[in-house]
């Protein structure tokens, strides 16, 4: 993933049922400690693929938000249910690496 690009980050909670939970992903760039968190309902959607017992979505990330991180950065996701019962995954590592225009771009 580069700085200033909006990509497209596939989840997969594998093995679990969680698409009735709130779900808050974070990611946090490790030098800056300034943490990005998107959450389910809101900023994504997750499905149950009861084929493959995974829950699944996409996180979609804009300019802003991944020119605000760089180097190698911590993610993880958090859920809760209606009844309060909650969870949290491992932490996973992501690399952004960083562009030499850093600034917002557009079309027009």
């Amino acid at each position: 993933m580069y700085q200033g690009t909006t990509p497209t980050i596939p989840i997969r909670f594998m093995g679990v049922d969680i698409s009735d939970a709130k779900i808050y992903v974070t990611i946090q760039d490790d030098t800056k400690k300034s943490p990005i968190t998107l959450i389910s309902g809101e900023d994504f959607t997750v499905s149950y693929d009861s084929e493959n017992k995974n829950t699944v979505g996409e996180l979609h990330l804009t300019q802003e938000q991944t020119l605000g991180l760089s180097g190698t950065c911590t993610v993880q996701a958090r859920y809760v249910f209606a009844d309060g019962e909650s969870g949290a995954t491992k932490k996973q590592k992501i690399v952004v690496q960083d562009v030499i225009m850093k600034d917002v771009i557009s079309y027009v």
